[in-house]
């Protein structure tokens, strides 16, 4: 059980169909869900240039607390790691 007064992770994860690597991310969230509590949004990098811009050819990118915590080709671990679980 969760203390009250513990923060939970805000994270951002970018993204856009049919993007394997996304796909992968996006299953290890879910992973990582079952383990430790987080809020996440999602957005796709295609509803505006200027995010499709950033983040075209570094997808899937996701932020913890709006720091970079992984992006490319993520390693289960290390994005385990980043949640301390």
């Amino acid at each position: 059980m969760r203390e009250a007064n513990t923060v939970v992770p805000q994270v951002t994860f970018y993204t856009k169909a049919g993007c394997h690597l996304c796909d992968d991310a996006r299953e290890m969230l879910d992973d990582i869900a079952a383990l430790t509590p987080y809020d996440l949004t999602e957005i796709d990098i295609r509803s505006s240039d200027e995010l499709f811009a950033l983040y075209r050819y570094r997808i899937p990118v996701i932020l913890m607390d709006r720091s970079v915590v992984a992006e490319g080709r993520i390693a289960y671990r290390d994005l385990a790691d980043a949640f301390h679980v």
